[in-house]
């Protein structure tokens, strides 16, 4: 198994530097110049060397999620900031979350029955933060920043939940937080 899988990295390597090498040569050198069994150390070398870069992809933090769902609707880092101090204050990351005595689902507490959002969506971090901006557009964002986070919590309830969102929003951006998909 191990011998196919290094087979499987240097054929590439091997077929590249074949189709550089002429097949007359000259003692070790090739009639193009160069010598294949250094060609191959070299080459070997450099696989050796991007091993690492070549293992299972990295999955994205929550606050990547967040900052391409704010992108594809034209806003920067701000927009992602604000989504990831509402989804702490709202389930503390974790997709599972049920809230106001079943009625509220997912990172952001959705109430997915009166909103018509499927409990998939309110448990995906990226459906749940796309569905969540768009209430915030819907309310005033980005003009009206704070009344937007406020509604999602009810609109002209002062009980401080923009601040409060807002003050997780700084605290928690520069920690890279995982996607939560369960309690954890």
């Amino acid at each position: 198994m191990l011998a196919a899988q290094m087979f499987g990295k240097f054929v590439p390597a091997f077929l590249v530097l074949v189709s550089l090498v002429q097949p007359a040569r000259v003692g070790a050198q090739s009639v193009s110049g160069i010598d294949p069994v250094a060609a191959l150390t070299v080459t070997g070398a450099v696989l050796e060397a991007a091993e690492p870069a070549l293992g299972p992809a990295k999955p994205p933090t929550a606050q990547e999620v967040l900052l391409d769902v704010c992108q594809e609707k034209g806003y920067g880092e701000d927009c992602a900031k604000t989504l990831l101090g509402m989804m702490w204050k709202e389930s503390q990351n974790v997709s599972s979350a049920v809230g106001d005595r079943g009625l509220a689902l997912g990172y952001f507490q959705i109430h997915y029955r009166m909103h018509k959002v499927t409990k998939e969506c309110a448990q995906d971090l990226r459906c749940s933060a796309a569905w969540t901006l768009t209430y915030m557009e819907r309310n005033g964002y980005p003009k009206y920043p704070t009344y937007a986070i406020q509604c999602h919590n009810g609109c002209n309830i002062r009980n401080g939940y923009a601040a409060s969102v807002l003050r997780n929003a700084r605290r928690l951006w520069g920690e890279p937080m995982t996607i939560a998909l369960a309690q954890e």
